[in-house]
């Protein structure tokens, strides 16, 4: 056991995540992932699966840098960093981990969470939680730092990020905070054990918020691509039925639908 989250956290019951480091600020969690990662290929050792959770996060960041609001005492933050396993599918695994994490948000606080691509985690129109993944490959080794932004605690009105809210906003009552991130941890480490990396992407067709016809707008590169809602390829990619013909989106942000 180890005090995490003003709690305890049973680590005894995981079978991938190695090591858990809970500390009660650090700028940012996948920042602390990569300067890991750094270091293991500096010193020629493995950097064995680790969690990394801070109750605050000043630097904390999101897709494209954009900053993401982490302050103490309002939500969970944390990062899983480990070396993926050969022919890994590095952009499944992302949003893989978000509809983990969907479900687990579901069945913790009845919280309603869909997926928005490609891995947002919303409540009606508003974003509650989000995912992001960074990866650092040197020789024959790759690592993935997937980190995790929830917010837990607080009202909607309080965050000065545009549409986005809080598990206590939704669902109209506090969520204690560590065994919401027991179960997290509980159900990350349990995929990971035995990955079923084929079927992710049908499965979080399932929880996607985007219904087939959906009209979407995506930006990527300062540009924007419109069209209907296809669904996903098997390597997570977007979808869209534009009037030139279909398109893949590997990456990006949908901003209208």
């Amino acid at each position: 056991m180890i005090s995490c989250a003003g709690g305890l956290l049973d680590t005894a019951r995981w079978r991938v995540i190695e090591n858990c480091i809970c500390a009660a600020s650090v700028p940012s969690t996948n920042r602390l992932a990569r300067e890991l990662i750094d270091m293991s290929f500096e010193e020629g050792q493995q950097l064995r699966p680790t969690a990394l959770i801070a109750d605050a996060q000043p630097e904390a960041y999101g897709r494209n840098r954009r900053a993401w609001q982490a302050p103490s005492g309002k939500g969970l933050y944390l990062t899983i960093v480990r070396r993926t396993a050969e022919a890994e599918p590095l952009s499944v695994v992302p949003i893989a981990v978000a509809r983990w994490a969907g479900e687990v948000l579901n069945q913790q606080t009845g919280a309603s969470v869909e997926l928005k691509w490609p891995n947002d985690l919303y409540v009606g129109r508003r974003k509650v939680a989000g995912v992001i993944a960074e990866s650092s490959t040197q020789g024959a080794d790759t690592y993935l730092a997937i980190g995790i932004g929830i917010n837990v605690a607080g009202r909607a009105n309080e965050l000065s990020v545009p549409h986005a809210t809080t598990l206590e906003e939704e669902t109209g009552r506090p969520t204690a905070p560590t065994p919401l991130l027991q179960a997290l941890l509980d159900r990350f480490d349990r995929e990971l054990a035995h990955p079923h990396w084929a079927d992710e992407v049908r499965q979080w067709e399932r929880a996607s918020l985007h219904r087939p016809g959906d009209r979407l707008t995506v930006r990527r590169d300062g540009e924007g691509v419109t069209g209907e809602y296809l669904g996903l390829d098997p390597s997570g990619f977007l979808r869209l039925r534009t009037p030139s013909g279909e398109a893949i989106i590997p990456s990006g942000e949908v901003a209208e639908w």
